[in-house]
Formats: structure tokens, C-alpha cells, sequence
């Protein structure tokens, strides 16, 4: 660590010492930048050096939303190709009455609910279309749904299958 000389001192070396400070934190500051750019963590992705001496001009913003851009297409089209399977499930006979009067004349309502599961079956991924059975009273104020898949956590989107064992 460098001394700081006294104020009231005055020699024809105080000039020179000073600009040499200057220097050594200006140069420590460009040393470091490039110990980040030559030993840094490769997901960061540092311009190369002949890039930024030529100052490119594509910004970093913009080539940051690039590949964010490409990564979740990616991801959309391995999501398209995993193998898919549809799953249905029924309201239970026991849940099969309406829970505002009681009658058990329930008609299907539209399609069902449905939710998007990926389940690790061994070997393979597999992607689950679980369609859960919605049922509607004649009296048109109840609504019965059929108990959703399991899931390891709350609104996720992968199975039991994913835990280890």
C-alpha cells in the first residue's frame, strides 16, 4: 500500500509520484478487467478484446435479448417434441352429486380443466396432458372437478417421477 506524502510538503518528485499513482490505479482497473474476461465464468460471455477495442455495434442489451429470445425457443421446441400422453380423470362416484342441492344429475361443462405435466418415466421424459372431468347440477349452481394429478410442488410443472427414489 503506497504512503500518502504529508500536504505541506513540496519536492520536484511529488509531481511525478502523483501522476505514478494515478497510473498504477488506472492500470490495476484494466488488469482486473481482463483477469474477468481471460479466468471469468464462461456463462458471462465477455465481448472478445478485439471487439471492444473496435467497438462493435451491437449492443450487449441487444445481443442479451437475443439469446434469451433463441433459449426459450429452444426450450418451446423440446417441449413440442417430448413425447405426449393424455391423462383423464374422472370426478369419483362419491363426489358425483351437486354440493348445493345434492342431485346427482351432472352434466359434463365444456371440455374439462386441463394442465400440462412433465413426468420422468426411466429413460425418457414424457410430457402428460392431464384433463380433469368438470360436471355441472341441473340446478346451475354447483360444479363438481375431479382431483388434479400430483405434483412435487404447488402449480409446478413436473411430477413424482422427477424426486429421487
Amino acid at each position: 500500500m503506497p504512503r500518502e506524502l504529508p500536504q505541506d510538503h513540496f519536492c520536484p518528485w511529488r509531481e511525478e509520484a502523483e501522476e505514478l499513482k494515478e497510473r498504477l490505479t488506472s492500470l490495476e482497473a484494466k488488469m482486473a478487467s481482463l483477469e474477468r474476461h481471460v479466468f471469468g465464468r464462461r456463462a458471462e460471455k465477455l465481448p472478445t478484446v478485439s471487439a471492444e477495442l473496435r467497438g462493435d455495434a451491437v449492443s450487449t442489451a441487444a445481443r442479451a435479448e437475443a439469446a434469451k429470445k433463441k433459449r426459450q425457443q429452444r426450450a418451446a421446441r423440446k417441449a413440442e417434441e417430448a413425447p405426449a400422453r393424455e391423462i383423464r380423470h374422472a370426478v369419483p362416484a362419491e363426489e358425483r352429486h351437486c354440493p348445493a342441492c345434492g342431485s346427482e344429475e351432472l352434466k359434463p361443462l365444456g371440455q374439462g380443466r386441463t394442465s400440462v405435466l412433465y413426468e420422468y418415466v426411466p429413460a425418457r421424459f414424457e410430457r402428460q396432458l392431464h384433463v380433469q372431468e368438470v360436471l355441472a347440477c341441473a340446478c346451475g349452481r354447483g360444479v363438481v372437478i375431479a382431483p388434479p394429478p400430483a405434483r412435487v410442488v404447488d402449480r409446478g410443472e413436473y411430477g413424482p417421477g422427477f424426486l429421487p427414489t
